[in-house]
């Protein structure tokens, strides 16, 4: 069996979004010398990293990412390449994922975009000039029966529609998949080397009420 593994690492000094998110932080709070053991405290939004996004991000009525099915981002996914080459605001439309393959999803397969913008992980502006699917896009993904959309960049979204503020009167891709149940993985790293067709598994951790997640997001070969 071969395994790809698809997260990034969280260490300090790793990306965020900028206020109101707060960049990661790790501090050792026991040490073998006072305690006997080691343990750390880490700081983080649900939104740090390769994370998982849910409609609660956006809706206060809706579940937390605890009440999230597991069916839902473990499956079969298809991958979806575009030829980005770190182009700032890329932005990927219908006629561009029916070019890429997108015609052979089936219902319930999960939907990998792999744009390559995981090699600008570390650079400036690697959140503001992300890739994006338009919302035309999503709602073609959506009536095509995904069950989850991945991507290898920080935004979905067009990000000059905003990220410490989104403006109530906008239509966004993430609002899309949210209405219907379809969670998003965003910051994935490495798809780049998995082959088109795999299974993957994005797991949240399990916290009560959370508008998303860190996950250790994965691919096996089928």
């Amino acid at each position: 069996m071969i395994t790809y593994d698809l997260s990034c690492t969280l260490k300090e000094g790793l990306w965020y979004y900028g206020e109101p998110y707060v960049p990661y932080e790790m501090e050792r709070v026991g040490t073998v010398e006072a305690n006997g053991y080691i343990t750390h405290k880490q700081v983080m939004t649900s939104h740090t990293g390769t994370h998982l996004e849910c409609a609660k991000h956006w809706w206060d009525d809706y579940d937390g990412v605890e009440k999230l099915s597991l069916d839902k981002i473990a499956g079969k996914a298809r991958v979806l390449r575009f030829a980005c080459e770190e182009q700032p605001f890329y932005g990927i439309d219908v006629d561009m994922l029916k070019e890429a393959g997108a015609d052979k999803l089936e219902k319930d397969d999960i939907c990998i975009i792999a744009t390559g913008w995981d090699k600008r992980i570390a650079k400036e502006n690697y959140t503001w000039e992300s890739p994006f699917i338009t919302v035309e896009a999503a709602k073609y993904l959506t009536d095509k029966g995904i069950k989850a959309f991945a991507i290898d960049a920080p935004m979905f979204g067009d990000p000059r529609d905003g990220m410490d503020y989104v403006p109530a009167d906008l239509e966004l891709p993430d609002y899309v998949f949210s209405r219907k149940g379809i969670p998003c993985i965003l910051g994935l790293v490495d798809v780049d080397k998995i082959p088109d067709e795999v299974f993957f598994i994005a797991a949240p951790l399990k916290m009560e009420g959370a508008d998303g997640s860190p996950v250790r997001a994965f691919a096996i070969e089928l």
